[in-house]
């Protein structure tokens, strides 16, 4: 490897930038994931904002998995994977959220985990140093595994 692309990769400053981004994201997704409590307009404006920080929260996700996989190591068909079931997820997380809003118990669970899933993805791939301790296939397949599963259970749920 060049030495050039060693000192690319020392510093993930980027990626720290934008998972402090998708946690300010999350954290505000998460406190207009409650149920609504009043009516009317209010309703409709807390609808907007969830709306909102969800998709950027999933574009900013999308650029940190983009991220991970260009300045950091990803096995090539956990890419292609993430091209795929990271918009499900995102979908997984916009039909939970609707499911929280009519009140279904569990379905904050989804809107919790599926985020978490792919950020912690995200930055163990950027992080080659923790390839050692924590091997490419098996992270790659536990985690898109259970971002599958999470999405197909979400979407399943507000059927």
């Amino acid at each position: 490897m060049p030495a050039w692309s060693e000192k690319l990769r020392s510093a993930p400053y980027g990626a720290i930038a934008l998972l402090a981004v998708a946690i300010g994201l999350y954290v505000a997704m998460l406190a207009n994931a409650v149920p609504p409590s009043g009516g009317g307009e209010e309703r409709i404006s807390q609808a907007y904002a969830a709306f909102f920080l969800t998709l950027w929260l999933w574009i900013v996700l999308a650029l940190l998995l983009l991220v991970g996989g260009i300045m950091g190591q990803m096995p090539r068909w956990a890419a292609i994977s993430a091209i795929f079931l990271h918009p499900l997820a995102g979908l997984a997380t916009f039909v939970a959220l609707d499911a929280v809003s009519r009140h279904l118990d569990g379905a904050i669970l989804f809107v919790a985990l599926l985020p978490i899933l792919i950020a912690g993805y995200a930055l163990w791939a950027r992080l080659p140093q923790l390839h050692a301790a924590y091997p490419p296939r098996r992270v790659s397949i536990v985690t898109w595994s259970a971002v599958l599963l999470l999405s197909i259970l979400a979407l399943a749920s507000a059927a």
